[in-house]
């Protein structure tokens, strides 16, 4: 299986339709971002689409904000077509891309947002195939904390888990966190500094939260 690796840009922009075949069914509707808005996000400088293909197929992507502003970067979706599975793509794709986001711009810890397998539900399995997987590639989540995805629509997010990839941190500070959680509501969501969610998903977390 020959998977070949590239950026999703204006160059090729025939191959958009395929990634968001894939982006439109592989998450929760209140999780998702408009084709409008995806769009923006292919022509920021703060922003970079991989996409796997296997010969012309479009097999998985994943997409990554970049600021230079920033103390991290985020791994904001990463999806693989659902016939494809379990076919070692996703792993390719992910060490694919750290290595270039690393290389291009540097080692900083990489942020992943997932929905959590502790709560019940319809994907239950899904999610903790999600979990498992991020976790055999060095992704640590971070504990006790339970993160609130910074939605602007009236969807009810499901519960969601914060990991992070970066091999020499075992734990973070709470004034890191709320660094981070403000960066990430402000420059990849568009909502406040202050926003009473930050609030909410700090006051009970210790001064120094375990990455596990």
């Amino acid at each position: 299986m020959q998977l070949q690796i590239e950026t999703l840009c204006q160059k090729n922009m025939n191959n958009f339709d395929d990634f968001y075949a894939i982006y439109s069914i592989s998450f929760p509707l209140s999780e998702q971002k408009s084709k409008e808005e995806l769009l923006i996000m292919l022509n920021s400088p703060d922003y970079t689409i991989f996409t796997s293909k296997i010969e012309t197929q479009t097999v998985g992507f994943c997409i990554i904000f970049h600021s230079e502003q920033t103390s991290f970067y985020l791994l904001e979706y990463m999806a693989i077509d659902g016939t494809k599975r379990s076919l070692g793509i996703g792993s390719k794709l992910f060490s694919h891309i750290t290595m270039q986001i690393f290389s291009k711009y540097g080692i900083k810890p990489m942020l992943i947002e997932i929905d959590s397998p502790e709560e019940k539900s319809d994907e239950q399995n899904l999610r903790e195939k999600r979990e498992q997987f991020y976790k055999r590639l060095g992704c640590r989540k971070i504990e006790p904390f339970d993160y609130i995805l910074a939605i602007k629509s009236d969807q009810i997010t499901p519960p969601m888990e914060l990991l992070v990839y970066h091999d020499g941190m075992q734990n973070i500070l709470k004034s890191q966190l709320q660094e981070w959680l403000e960066d990430i509501y402000m420059l990849v969501y568009g909502c406040a500094k202050d926003d009473e969610r930050i609030t909410k998903m700090l006051s009970h977390a210790p001064q120094i939260l375990n990455l596990i």
